[in-house]
Parts: C-alpha cells; structure tokens; sequence
C-alpha cells in the first residue's frame, strides 16, 4: 500500500502526536502512532492513556488497513526532509519505507491489535465558543497551574459552563501558591441542558488544546463531556482527556473583597523593571520587594552574592505606604498573561493574599499571589 502526504501537513500533525506520548516509561505500542486507511482518509491517532489525540487526514485509499509506526524516528526523519510530498509503502509486515526525492528509510512498524482503543468523544457537544477567545482563557489560567504536583488535583485546570445568565466559560487554575479565575461571556449551548457543569482536566490537556489553536483564522472549538472523559474538537483535530476525580480546592474562601486597589500601573512599566530588578535576585529565588508611597512603587531585590537593585516607578497609589515581598516570576507570569493595559494590585496586608487585576475586565480576571515575608 502506498499514501502520499503534503510534507507539512503531515509534519504539523505528527509534532502534535510527538508532544503527547510519554517515551520514557510507556510499553512499546505506547510509543507508537496507530495509523488507520479507509476511504474516508487516514487518521493518526496516538495516546498515553489521559490524553488521546486523533486527526483524519483527507487521503481517501481503497484499502481499510490498520498499523502502528514509530513516533520519535519517522518524526525526526520527517522534520529533516526538503520535498513538499512525502511517500509511504507499507508492506504485509508493517514495515513502512519512506521516500521524498533521493531520501529513503525504512522503520520497523507493528501490528495494530495491541493498540488500546481511543476513547470515544462524548456525545453530543454540549458547548461550543471561538477558539481565540478559549485559547486567551487558557493563556490566562496556565501559569497557575501546578506542574506535576504530588496533589494531583493542583495539576489540574477546572471548567465552568454556564449560564449567568448569557453562555459563560470559566477556567480557574492553581498552584497552592497562586490562583487565576478567568472568565469570558461567549459561545452557545448546543444542549437543551442549561444548568452549571464542571470539567477537570490535567494541564497538559490545556497546553495540547493551546497548540491545537491556530493563529491565523482560529475555528470554533466544540467541548463535550461525560464522567469520566472530556472531548475537544477544533477543525479535524480531535482531543479526549480523562478528568480528574477529586474535589478542586474551595478557592472563593481566600478571594479578597476588593476596596481600593493600592496601586495602578501601565502593565508593560511594571512588567519591564520588574525583569531589570530580578537579575539582582534571581527571579524564583530571593523575594522582591515592592514599596507603594506617595504616588511612588519601589521594587528591590538584595543578594548577598551578588549585589543589590533598585528603580523606582511612577504610579497612582492610595495614602498610606505599604511593603510586601514576592516571587518576582509569579509577578512575571500574571503581568504577561494578564488582559488590558493597567495592572492593580489590590493587598490589605503584607501578609494576606494580592489579588492582580485590570481595570479592563475586573469583574472576569483575577490573579491571586501569595506574598513571602520579607527578612530584616
């Protein structure tokens, strides 16, 4: 049997299958890519058990075949050829040679049986939204995320379908020391059903989706859900990831009452000293200190190995002078995921939670950061 690919489409698809397989400590047939012909295209499938991913290319073959090929190899050799068509032959034995002008290799494929079977998308959808404004939720939320947390439940994004009272969609994400809620009023019920509904999903559920999204002329992305499975469809791309069970921290108990915010700043000034100052004391590493006087924020970071830095910024404050140190990357990733121009920063005290906003969408983001206390 022999396929013909356009090289870039195959390519685009087969980075996307690379980036969910675990190659390190997965049995064989988990490291492979099942490969389905039929007249209706060839799909590439591939999963690690928590996430499956599958997208059916439009190559009809008289043949129905089923085969396994190896990811990291075909993928690699793929990347590195120059011709804009890529050809296959696969043999009675799974043995797939692949041509593209004078390349040639030959990689060992296997039978298809052992393969698990996809999970099938929940059906049917139950909401559907432009992806552009679902991947700007997720740019919003995953920073927060914890990453491979031993509480596995912080290794998780929560999403929130509602209707209050137009179609709502909320991502809320958290590491223990930080905590974003973002929300969007958008999309459309595909279901009569009108009540809330809940899906957890591990974050790299959300960092796949992210890179599903393209940037030029981004589909509408459809979310589907049962117990147990979370189903995502953008353009052929078709996504299904096991939800987490267990209770997501009850986060609304530490959400501070906003008053007066303490400061408001253009986003980018904070963003850009804060960058300079964080040389001095590492960005994850040394607290950074941050003074609000008299229209004035101070930010500095003091290292005994290396020195010390200071800049002082203009910026709209309340009356009364205030101090607290933070983990300057925490402060990094909330500014640049952060939406519209200003940032307010909002603290009763040097020892309760910030809460990081925008005067643009107070009411839909909320970045909470857990201050560190800073030494004498």
């Amino acid at each position: 049997m022999i396929i013909e690919f356009p090289r870039t489409t195959l390519l685009q698809t087969l980075k996307l299958m690379h980036s969910i397989l675990d190659r390190k400590t997965a049995p064989a047939p988990l490291t492979m890519i099942h490969v389905t012909t039929s007249h209706t295209g060839v799909r590439l499938a591939a999963t690690d058990l928590e996430l499956g991913l599958q997208r059916t290319l439009p190559i009809p073959l008289m043949e129905e075949h089923a085969f396994l090929i190896p990811d990291a190899p075909i993928y690699e050799f793929i990347k590195e050829l120059p011709t804009d068509t890529v050809r296959w032959s696969i043999d009675d034995d799974h043995h797939i040679t692949i041509t593209s002008g004078k390349a040639k290799a030959k990689f060992n494929g296997m039978n298809a049986q052992d393969y698990p079977a996809l999970p099938p998308l929940p059906d049917p959808f139950v909401f559907s939204l432009p992806a552009h404004d679902f991947s700007q939720l997720l740019t919003e939320t995953l920073p927060a995320v914890g990453e491979a947390d031993g509480r596995y439940i912080l290794n998780a994004l929560k999403l929130t379908i509602s209707n209050t009272p137009s179609p709502t969609l909320q991502i809320v994400g958290t590491d223990g020391h930080r905590l974003v809620i973002t929300q969007r009023t958008t999309g459309t019920r595909l279901t009569r059903q009108q009540g809330s509904r809940d899906l957890l999903i591990p974050k790299k559920a959300g960092k796949v989706l992210q890179t599903l999204i393209p940037d030029k002329e981004p589909p509408l992305i459809a979310i589907g859900a049962n117990q147990s499975i979370a189903g995502f469809q953008i353009g052929d791309y078709l996504l299904t990831s096991r939800q987490l069970d267990g209770s997501y921290p009850a986060y609304d108990r530490i959400i501070p009452k906003l008053t007066t915010a303490r400061l408001t700043i253009p986003k980018t000034v904070l963003e850009d000293s804060i960058r300079r100052v964080s040389v001095i004391g590492g960005k994850d590493t040394k607290p950074m200190e941050l003074s609000i006087a008299d229209n004035h924020l101070t930010l500095h970071a003091h290292n005994v190995d290396v020195g010390e830095a200071t800049e002082i910024l203009e910026a709209t404050t309340d009356r009364q002078p205030f101090k607290a140190g933070f983990n300057a990357q925490y402060l990094l990733d909330a500014l640049e995921t952060m939406p519209g121009e200003h940032c307010q920063l909002y603290m009763e005290s040097p020892q309760t939670p910030c809460v990081l906003t925008t005067p643009d969408r107070i009411t839909q983001f909320t970045h909470i950061i857990m201050p560190i206390a800073l030494t004498p």
